[in-house]
């Protein structure tokens, strides 16, 4: 392996491993070279990858993706971005590599790391998202409102790439995305780190509420295993309950749950679906399992899907999965969107994916692959 992929595989590490970036298998990480891209393949974790978990492109027919005329239907049309971002694989050619490949190719910096920290995206999930961002950044980054993911999203940061290089005379090296995280450019691993480290310090400046304690407890509860149960009954499902500080002081009540009912990111999507299921106290267990029962049913019908996550009044949260890797994923992700939701207070308050935001993502056969190779 060359020192330039070594640096980048040292890289994906750092950030990957670090759960304040990337959680579970989010993010991902490009370099290039005159004519190829080597870029993490889809679903791929960070945090333990090694030179097998790139795909290499030709970045001669990445150009041409920018070129072509695709359908005006969303799905037809990612289908066929697909087909050609496939064109452009040198090797290997089983892996699929990240959606956002032709985005990487976009960014004329040697190396690129994208991710999703909790506390950029308490900016960038919060109400004021835009103004923060200039106040904090000012000319030395892009802000992109949210833009569905794929193709669509190419084209708007390629616009806004334009515009930035006709005001400022140069690529940004900071592109901050609402409701999905950052991509951070540069020509060495190096400097990738000192940009996130100084940005971080940035934002750290302006988080005036102090987040409640993280340090998670097991929830043990009959309504656990009951809940596991009942998930049970459609598929062999696992249940982990855990509270904190943090999750307390979201399942006090409706209100305070309602400000962490729904997702964020696309990410959030992927491991833990949009909508999550709020339980009131009962003055028995067997009372709770009734009503759980009832909202269960309920919200699988509304949906289409079992909830991944339950909120137990008073109690704590209930991560529900195919796996216990999986329902720790879930929690994790979870736990996650608590982060984003008490930050976001510094912020104006939390601003959630729309109804129609979600169904794209939720029907994307693109995130339904990377949720099924995180699974696996």
């Amino acid at each position: 392996m060359n020192k330039a992929l070594q640096d980048l595989v040292r890289v994906s590490r750092l950030f990957g491993a670090n759960p304040d970036y990337v959680i579970a298998g989010g993010g991902n990480t490009s370099y290039k070279d005159e004519g190829k891209i080597w870029i993490k393949a889809s679903g791929t974790s960070l945090a333990t990858i090694d030179e097998s978990g790139f795909v290499s492109l030709s970045r001669e027919k990445l150009k041409l993706i920018a070129t072509r005329k695709y359908s005006t239907d969303p799905l037809l049309r990612e289908n066929e971005v697909k087909a050609d971002l496939h064109k452009a694989i040198l090797y290997p050619k089983e892996l699929r590599p990240s959606v956002e490949t032709s985005l990487h190719e976009l960014i004329n910096y040697r190396y690129v790391v994208h991710t999703h920290p909790t506390k950029v995206n308490g900016v960038m999930c919060a109400i004021g998202a835009r103004e923060h961002c200039k106040d904090m950044f000012g000319d030395n980054a892009l802000f992109v409102p949210y833009t569905d993911p794929g193709y669509i999203l190419f084209k708007v940061v390629a616009e806004g790439i334009r515009a930035f290089e006709d005001m400022q005379g140069r690529q940004p090296q900071l592109i901050f995305l609402e409701n999905h995280g950052i991509f951070v450019g540069a020509d060495t691993t190096e400097e990738i780190e000192v940009i996130y480290a100084e940005l971080m310090a940035i934002i750290e400046t302006r988080l005036y509420l102090r987040l409640p304690g993280t340090e998670k407890f097991i929830l043990s509860s009959p309504i656990v295993d009951q809940i596991e149960g009942l998930h049970a009954g459609f598929a062999g499902f696992k249940a982990i309950g855990m509270n904190s500080e943090l999750i307390d002081h979201f399942v006090t009540d409706e209100h305070t749950f309602s400000k962490a009912n729904k997702s964020f990111t696309p990410d959030d999507i992927v491991y833990c679906k949009a909508h999550y299921l709020y339980i009131p106290e009962k003055e028995s267990d067997t009372d709770l399992m009734e009503v759980a029962a009832k909202e269960v049913a309920t919200y699988l019908d509304h949906y289409g899907y079992l909830p991944k996550v339950l909120a137990l009044q008073g109690q704590g949260i209930i991560a529900v999965e195919e796996s216990l890797k999986s329902a720790r994923n879930v929690l994790d992700v979870y736990e996650n969107i608590l982060k984003i939701s008490f930050y976001s207070e510094n912020f104006g308050g939390p601003k959630f994916m729309t109804d129609q935001q979600i169904a794209f993502i939720d029907n994307w056969e693109v995130e339904n692959y990377r949720r099924k190779i995180a699974k696996s």
